[in-house]
């Protein structure tokens, strides 16, 4: 059984923002990608993607905006 999130593979904040920040990626893999569905779910990129179908290149995992913020920032429906 896979615990990771089903967006890991093609997560850009790993192979873009990030990309240089080998201890941050870490932290966020292990607090959000790989600990199973109840980790994955509290990603606020998760979150985006399930709500709206995309998530922002840049947006963090663990943003304090809400759904309703990103929409308005991101131009998100």
């Amino acid at each position: 059984m896979n615990n990771n999130c089903p967006n890991v593979e093609k997560c850009p904040i790993f192979n873009g923002v990030l990309k240089d920040r080998k201890m941050t990626t870490k932290s966020y893999q292990m607090q959000y990608c790989s600990g199973g569905e109840p980790q994955y779910s509290k990603c606020k990129r998760y979150q985006s993607k399930v709500k709206f179908g995309v998530c922002p290149s840049d947006l963090l995992p663990n943003s304090l905006m809400t759904l309703d913020q990103i929409a308005l920032k991101y131009g998100l429906k």
